[in-house]
């Protein structure tokens, strides 16, 4: 522990100065000896018991360190498995868990070790946890590196006790160190432990002011910033008690609130935090910003427990049973209970529990398949087939008891909706079973079961309830249950064709009034709304205009009018650009209407910023790279503009354009196929893709090219640069000519394969010059033809991907594109569907370049139509990147190149978190 006290009296003692300075200042790549590139390796840090020590209720809590063994070679690296996250933007770092349960559990160090890896995603930098027991003291183990290394050399799996404060974190402020890990230990005026997610922007001024009130900060860490803050409100709410009642624990707990309200108050950022009085061993769970979620459940051994945390996947391993949090909320738990406060004032706010619809084998890795990302981009054809299906009246079970369901009188539906809103927020398994009884026996629910037609209880349920009925496979027959799921998919469908007419309403409505409609949206999502621009050009003739919220906020925030539509698109619901420019568009005073695109209905974008919220439908998405969510993010753009369409056919009445209709019943067969058509192309462009990941693995630089889809290509080259760390730019086709087309021919990028050549060639030499030579500028002591000769080697084509529908222009601009950069100096790789133009474009050689030109030619299914050409692209672009990441993850771990970061789940330097509930 860090000694407290006045600066002038007080040295500040860095427990971990001695531990982390020789192997950790300066560059982590060490250039010495000779010039040799030797990665130093991290060491982490055991502080083991310190001690709090009180003398009745009038004695301030001291605490000494004491300190425990360096534990060397504890490297940072992500691991693949056992990850998940619902949400693709990236909107914060690190991840945070707070647990208290009734009793003493042996096993805690082992929940903290897996729910510490569970968020391993979200920081890998380091890892650490407090642990205390109900009559012990804390006992904290942290070090640098990822869960997945050192939570066992750490000692944490041993340990057993009560309460739990765990972090990962990903460094914004503070060096990647064991002195900034989190969770931070102070007891300079009082005895708190805490941790957090996010960022608190004014972390120097923080610290500065804290120094000079008597503080001893160790770190230049915010998270240590934060709990120093509380502590410093929370001594001085403690010495304005008398002394026989400062230590009564409701009293404690009051002050704690007291304190995190005022200190709140000093914090400019977006975070999360988990902090806990070690006296009263109550935790604090505070949502300001980023995600947090809490449930409470129950255990055989520690009986009645809360847990928090900055991943949900995470706290479902633990319980279903989850207390929906909001922004600015404080929950305050122990074994016993839980309440919610808000964090402005500290009122108690209500909030109850609720059954959360996820099951672990949703979040799972399921064979054949060894990464999450091949596992969900597979699960395409199955999750567009959702949002194809809802839209088109629901499953085909469905579809056939409706109008059983519709013949049922409103009163009737009415008492039968409210059964089921009881059956939804059962938390025990007795109180399901009481609810389905109920259910069951209402006479609503015995006619339909007369007058439907017979069901079986084969086949998969479809409701969002799946989870829940699957859990109650004893209590019903399986017939009964498929007719329950169909009832609660029955109101979803119908739900979401509301939903989906109230959009069309509200986009013709803005049109009418001379609106704008504004997509709002960060990285994946923004792709996805650039697609849905061209969508709803083509189909419904109405113009979206895509925007990132920090182009937003400059370009459109102070143009505002009256009639204009805002749409946030956001897997999470959560990301914090995007929510600060909703916010501060709905504070400009403007009659304005907003909508939200979310896989995460309970988000903050959907309960807080919306008037109208439309599901995505995709489930939890584990890897980082989006697949499904962007998949299911165009499905539904593509299903509203052709809702849209639709409502422009039903306006103009009997006198209709012929055309008009006969395009909308296109567009309405069209929507149908998407399912078949993702998979069609997952299975029959295998081969062509496996060829050109080899052509592109190693490539440092590449360029993709789409004709009239540019969303395809800037979506193709996220996921490359994401999961293969290669260099990758996306334009749209005709724009490379504008300058980026000066990276043909002779340039300076080199890979792998550049370098093995050069040293191949340079080895090869009878008397090879010396590498300063070699590369010194003006040539000196070295022959120019030699000079010139060896750079020949390094010389190669450039990679260029093409993009193109099957529309007649689109195929001859990009004949004409591929002509004219091969003979500049370009391989070509070819994503369209089967054309003869196309293919003598793309595989015939330059007739100076005969033996060292390269193409591939990768056939989508046979559409005839550009539209849908950008699910079947997107998919074998999804697909590429997976291929090339996994070759070049082996490549460079044949080499033993460590923490490399190439890896299809959890690149480095990205994180995200998982939202769906």
């Amino acid at each position: 522990m860090i000694g407290c006290g006045p600066p002038e009296t007080q040295r500040i003692v860095n427990p971990y100065r001695r531990l982390v300075a020789p192997a950790l200042a300066g560059d982590p790549l060490d250039r010495r000896d000779g010039g040799a590139r030797r990665r130093r390796k991290p060491v982490g840090v055991v502080a083991s018991r310190p001690r709090f020590a009180r003398v009745g209720a009038r004695r301030r809590a001291r605490r000494g360190l004491h300190r425990g063994p360096a534990r060397a070679g504890l490297t940072s690296a992500a691991a693949c498995r056992g990850r998940q996250r619902v949400g693709r933007e990236v909107s914060e770092m690190c991840g945070v868990i707070g647990f208290v349960s009734e009793r003493d559990r042996a096993d805690l160090g082992q929940v903290a070790t897996a729910l510490l890896r569970m968020l391993e995603y979200r920081g890998y930098d380091s890892t650490g946890a407090v642990i205390q027991a109900g009559d012990g003291e804390p006992i904290l183990r942290k070090g640098v590196g990822a869960p997945s290394k050192v939570t066992g050399p750490l000692g944490i799996p041993e340990l057993s006790g009560r309460l739990l404060c765990g972090q990962v974190r990903w460094a914004t402020f503070g060096s990647v160190d064991a002195v900034n890990a989190q969770p931070h230990e102070v007891a300079c005026h009082t005895a708190l432990y805490g941790a957090h997610n996010g960022n608190v922007n004014n972390s120097d001024d923080l610290q500065r002011w804290l120094r000079a009130e008597g503080h001893a900060v160790a770190s230049d860490n915010d998270g240590e910033m934060v709990v120093h803050t509380i502590e410093h409100f929370f001594a001085a709410a403690l010495a304005e008690r008398h002394p026989d009642v400062r230590g009564q624990a409701e009293v404690r707990r009051a002050l704690m609130r007291e304190a995190i309200v005022r200190a709140n108050k000093r914090f400019r950022g977006s975070f999360s935090a988990v902090v806990v009085d070690p006296i009263t061993r109550v935790a604090w769970a505070i949502k300001a910003g980023s995600s947090l979620y809490f449930g409470v459940g129950v255990d055989p051994e520690g009986g009645r427990f809360g847990v928090a945390s900055s991943d949900l996947s995470s706290v479902l391993t633990q319980t279903h049973r989850l207390v929906p949090i909001q922004r600015e909320d404080v929950v305050e738990f122990d074994g016993a209970g839980h309440g919610v406060f808000r964090l402005a004032d500290g009122a108690p706010v209500e909030r109850g529990s609720y059954r959360s619809r996820l099951r672990s084998q949703d979040i799972t890795l399921q064979p054949p398949f060894e990464t999450f990302m091949e596992q969900e981009i597979s699960a395409q054809d199955r999750t567009v087939g959702k949002v194809v299906e809802t839209l088109g009246g629901g499953s085909p079970r469905l579809r056939r008891l409706a109008p059983a369901f519709r013949a049922i009188s409103h009163a009737a539906r009415e008492d039968v909706e409210a059964a089921l809103h009881t059956l939804r927020g059962q938390t025990s398994d007795e109180g399901l079973s009481h609810a389905l009884a109920a259910l069951l026996a209402l006479p609503a629910f015995e006619r339909v079961s007369k007058i439907a037609p017979p069901v079986s209880g084969d086949g998969p349920l479809c409701s969002s309830e799946a989870g829940l009925l699957a859990d109650l496979g004893g209590a019903a027959a399986p017939a009964t249950l498929a007719l329950v799921d169909a009832w609660i998919e029955h109101a979803e469908v119908e739900q979401f064709n509301a939903a989906a007419d109230r959009f069309a309403e509200l986009c013709a409505t803005s049109q009418a009034r001379g609106g704008r409609t504004y997509v709002l949206c960060c990285g994946t999502s923004h792709h996805a709304a650039k697609a849905a621009a061209l969508f709803f050009n083509e189909i419904a003739h109405v113009q979206l205009l895509p925007m990132l919220p920090g182009d937003f906020r400059g370009q459109c925030s102070r143009s505002l009018q009256d009639g204009d539509l805002l749409v946030a698109v956001s897997q999470s619901g959560e990301t914090k650009d995007l929510v600060d420019a909703m916010s501060a568009a709905l504070a400009s005073g403007r009659d304005l209407a907003t909508v939200a695109l979310v896989n995460n209905v309970n988000s903050t974008l959907a309960q807080e910023l919306a008037s109208l919220v439309i599901p995505l439908h995709c489930g939890p998405e584990i890897a980082v790279p989006a697949t499904k969510s962007f998949m299911n993010q165009l499905a539904v753009f593509y299903g509203l503009a052709v809702r849209l369409a639709e409502r422009q056919l039903a306006a103009a009445g009997p006198g209709a354009d012929p055309a008009l209709a006969a395009a909308v019943a296109y567009r309405r067969e069209s929507l149908a196929r998407l399912p078949q058509l993702v998979r069609d192309t997952f299975d029959t462009t295998d081969g062509a893709l496996d060829e050109a990941a080899e052509l592109l693995y190693l490539e440092p630089s590449i360029h993709i090219l789409a004709t009239r889809m540019s969303a395809v290509a800037k979506e193709g080259a996220l996921k490359i640069r994401e999961v293969v760390l290669n260099h990758t730019e996306g334009f749209e086709g005709s724009e490379f000519k504008h300058g980026p087309n000066t990276i043909l021919g002779v340039n300076t990028l080199y890979g792998p394969r550049e370098l093995q050549r050069l040293l191949q060639a340079w080895s090869a030499l009878p008397s090879p010059p010396s590498p300063e030579a070699l590369f010194a500028a003006g040539g000196a002591g070295v022959d120019d033809e030699l000079r010139r000769a060896l750079f020949d080697t390094v010389t190669t084509d450039y990679p260029l991907i093409y993009v193109t529908g099957p529309d007649a222009r689109d195929v001859q601009l990009t004949v004409s594109q591929i002509h004219t950069h091969k003979i500049r100096g370009a391989t070509t790789v070819l994503i369209a569907e089967e054309d003869a133009d196309l293919r003598q474009a793309a595989t015939k050689a330059p007739t100076f370049n005969v033996d060292g030109y390269r193409s591939v030619y990768v056939v989508l299914p046979p559409t005839g139509d550009s539209m849908l050409t950008v699910f079947s692209a997107t998919v074998a672009l999804q697909r590429l990147a997976l291929k090339m990441s996994v070759k070049k993850a082996a490549y460079l771990d044949g080499l033993g190149i460590r923490e490399h970061g190439v890896h299809p789940d959890v690149p480095k330097n990205v994180s995200k978190s998982i939202t769906v509930d």
